[in-house]
């Protein structure tokens, strides 16, 4: 067989296969994704116990982490997983990758200390390496702690929390919302991404919107065409007869294939 194709690709999926949702803390992210059918929500911040009705397993540092991955995904370095343990969640989400950052300095020195440059290295704070290099090594740790969920569920997401960047474009500075992380690292996440959306609430009606693209002082983003551009309402409160609220979401607005369950 050649290795040339013979015939046109055929779309294969609507749904994001990893998505970044970011917004300001208390927005409302974590309670959102404890309404996506199927799911297990991985509480990096000990922020998960007033969530009601959803998985929720925590994890306070790499190690946490990566026996997580290990129990959530059948396949490992190419080989069949022995730690595996059958599950059925089709979404699973970090909550934050914010937070996942600042649990990446134990795991970075491990890496660099695994290299012939760093394995006499004693210090406690990888970011202190001379001209800047504990920065990369950190990006590496944070990309291989996502990879290790490659294999655990057929969509990854990512929530973080938002902050403010100055950028010059056409000669003008511009102040835009943004993931917060540092350096390079929010780019990087951002360009493997499907998707990128910035939640915010709405001020009249109090829901969440996800905005993939539809507001200039926002980076974010999305490459799926029923995502990209747009603002969608992801929840929103319904009042109940008793006078209580519901939260109401609408996951299926931005992973199509839950219409159909």
């Amino acid at each position: 067989m050649g290795l040339l194709p013979t015939k046109k690709s055929s779309k294969k999926t609507d749904n994001p296969r990893n998505l970044i949702l970011f917004g300001l803390p208390k927005a409302g992210k974590s309670t959102a994704v404890s309404k996506l059918p199927n799911s297990l929500i991985i509480d990096l911040e000990n922020g998960s116990d007033y969530l009601d009705d959803c998985y929720v397993a925590k994890a306070s540092n790499y190690k946490e982490l990566y026996k997580l991955a290990r129990a959530l995904s059948p396949v490992w370095k190419g080989k069949q997983n022995e730690h595996y343990e059958e599950h059925q969640y089709q979404f699973i989400i970090l909550d934050t990758v914010t937070a996942l950052e600042s649990m990446a300095n134990e795991y970075a020195i491990k890496l660099y200390m695994d290299t012939p440059m760093g394995k006499n290295y004693q210090g406690d704070d990888i970011l202190a390496l001379p001209q800047g290099a504990g920065y990369y090594w950190v990006r590496v740790a944070v990309q291989k702690m996502i990879e290790w969920f490659d294999n655990a569920a057929p969509n990854i997401i990512l929530l973080g929390h938002v902050k403010d960047k100055n950028l010059t474009e056409g000669g003008t500075e511009l102040n835009v919302k943004t993931l917060d992380l540092g350096g390079k690292l929010g780019s990087i996440l951002s360009a493997n991404s499907d998707g990128i959306g910035y939640l915010y609430r709405d001020i009249e009606t109090g829901s969440l919107m996800a905005n993939f693209g539809d507001m200039n002082s926002v980076l974010c983003g999305c490459r799926l065409p029923h995502l990209a551009g747009k603002t969608i309402e992801l929840a929103e409160r319904v009042q109940k007869d008793n006078g209580d609220y519901d939260i109401v979401t609408h996951w299926d607005r931005i992973y199509p294939s839950l219409k159909n369950e």
